[in-house]
């Protein structure tokens, strides 16, 4: 007798595959994917194949020497005493696929906020990186080197695009400032306290990001042919674009206008006096 589930995952399977060679995932070895997957709730098979459907397809596709990236955040931690545990601290509201992720043979950057996971041949030089969550040196600086290709599903980039923040403290935004944690980790059998560094908002300068937030950074970069969509056979929609181009359509734009990331430019005033 034919397995139903067994039917349904073939399909979810083959149409990735075709999907993700539209979005030209094969013609890359280094991939960052960040997700909502909600849109699978009608696909009728178990949460785990569809997640393992999703992830043997990528490597598929991407085939040998692949490397994949996926968030490791943890910001629940900001400002706790919880030691983060490098190899089993759970990501926070990452969704379903970077747990799963994470939860292979990973290699975890050390940020007890905001890390990088990865999967593969260079997911290794997630240990060489800074103990700042962006700026040069971060995670997000090694995946520009690598020519990383983002995949978004189910959600939208101009929603799910850490790498704007990276940006923000590359062009030195003034409304943003570099804060310093102290936080215990533990990494193996080894436990330390040791300071890292985020990249913060200034509280009291009435700042506001746009309320259509990353959209316009998106439009023209789907206007000069670099933002790809499709839509995956169980209604999942699927975007991907190159990290380096977003990096230059992004910087361009900031330099144009040092608060286009904002609905308006802040009250800064304050800082004047200091």
């Amino acid at each position: 007798m034919i397995n139903k589930f067994n039917i349904l995952e073939d399909k979810m399977k083959n149409d990735f595959l075709i999907k993700l060679k539209k979005l030209k995932i094969n013609k890359t070895k280094n991939i960052y994917v960040t997700s909502n997957l909600s849109q699978l709730n009608r696909y009728r098979i178990p949460k785990e194949s569809k997640l393992k459907i999703i992830f043997s397809s990528l490597k598929e596709t991407i085939g040998k020497d692949y490397s994949i990236f996926s968030p490791g955040a943890s910001l629940n931690l900001c400002n706790t005493d919880t030691i983060f545990d490098v190899n089993n601290t759970p990501t926070f509201e990452m969704g379903p696929l970077a747990e799963y992720i994470r939860k292979k043979k990973s290699t975890r950057s050390v940020h007890p906020y905001w890390s990088i996971v990865g999967v593969g041949k260079n997911a290794k030089l997630l240990k060489k990186v800074s103990k700042h969550a962006y700026g040069v040196g971060s995670p997000w600086t090694t995946m520009l080197d690598l020519d990383v290709t983002q995949l978004n599903l189910g959600i939208h980039p101009s929603k799910a695009v850490t790498l704007i923040h990276h940006i923000e403290t590359i062009v030195g935004v003034p409304y943003r400032f570099t804060k310093e944690f102290e936080h215990k980790v533990k990494d193996g059998k080894r436990i330390y306290k040791s300071k890292f560094y985020l990249s913060a908002r200034y509280l009291n300068a009435n700042i506001k990001k746009r309320v259509k937030l990353n959209e316009h950074f998106f439009k023209k970069l789907n206007a000069i042919g670099k933002l790809n969509h499709q839509n995956h056979i169980s209604g999942l929609d699927m975007w991907s674009f190159k990290m380096r181009d977003f990096y230059k359509v992004a910087v361009e734009m900031f330099k144009k206008d040092i608060y286009t990331y904002l609905e308006y430019k802040p009250n800064l005033n304050f800082l004047r006096n200091r």
